[in-house]
């Protein structure tokens, strides 16, 4: 083993040729961990590199608890997950690591740090900041998954990634469960990070608009929903912003993505999902 860090990727019909060459050179200094949703999986010769097929697509989130525990097993210290959107570079990933430790070491409850992500307009993901605490080192309310940098053990004492949302919602609901139970969110601002958001975007006089795919409306509805309803009493407030947002995401879709009647029919299917409690993947 290269070192006592690691990456965590969870792959979904991606293009194979620049994946494989990306791990490949990740994995020349840190030990990886990919999972793969895919319907038809890799062939992968390197001892770097942990791999493991789902053809059946158990979800993000199950992709990456299976992870965690295998990186536990190999006694990691710290851990990267990035999306397989992101831009993804061995001096980012070195930066993530020194903010985590030298942080850390300043403010031991701190439990995730993430960087902040740039879209590929140039623009800012905004991310929820609620206080500066120095220098570029900000609290989140919450932070997505891609650069979320952690120590795989705290992760998993906290119950790990929820597997019952299956996809979306899971970055946000770990954040909002670490704080409630007294743990840090932060952002390093200092650190800038690419990624895509959804499978296009729409500029509109007064925002840009993430378009999604159908199913992923599906998720997102359901997920947020759920944790509404039944998850998260110290974070209600936060959750029904996001629940407006996705009221008003469903309005815009209306108005200016195509497939708008699939798309109702998902959001539709997803209220009753959340309601029901049917979690887990999508069943048509």
């Amino acid at each position: 083993m290269i070192n006592k860090n690691g990456i965590i990727i969870v792959r979904y019909e991606n293009e194979i040729s620049s994946f494989m060459g990306n791990i490949s050179e990740l994995s020349k200094k840190y030990r990886l961990y990919v999972y793969d949703n895919s319907k038809e999986g890799l062939k992968i010769e390197n001892e770097s590199i942990y791999y493991f097929h789902d053809k059946d697509n158990g979800g993000l989130a199950k992709g990456i608890n299976h992870c965690l525990n295998i990186a536990i097993e190999d006694q990691i210290n710290y851990i990267v997950y990035f999306d397989q959107d992101s831009k993804i570079d061995i001096s980012l990933i070195s930066n993530l690591f020194n903010s985590y430790i030298k942080y850390k070491k300043k403010y031991t409850n701190i439990l995730l740090l993430g960087p902040q992500p740039i879209m590929s307009d140039g623009g800012i993901y905004p991310i929820k900041l609620s206080q500066k605490i120095e220098d570029d080192l900000y609290l989140a309310t919450e932070i997505i998954t891609s650069g979320m940098t952690f120590e795989p053990l705290n992760i998993k004492a906290i119950g790990g990634f929820d597997e019952d949302l299956f996809l979306d919602m899971i970055d946000f609901e770990l954040c909002w469960r670490a704080k409630e139970e007294g743990f840090l969110v932060v952002v390093d601002r200092n650190i800038k990070m690419g990624h895509e958001v959804g499978i296009n975007t729409i500029k509109l006089p007064f925002k840009v608009l993430p378009i999604s795919s159908p199913i992923r409306n599906y998720y997102q509805m359901r997920n947020v929903l759920y944790l509404a309803l039944y998850k998260h009493k110290k974070s209600k407030l936060t959750i029904l912003y996001y629940i407006l947002r996705r009221l008003m995401n469903i309005t815009l879709n209306l108005l200016f993505v195509d497939n708008k009647i699939l798309r109702l029919k998902y959001n539709y299917l997803a209220i009753k999902d959340a309601i029901n409690k049917n979690m887990g993947k999508f069943k048509s």
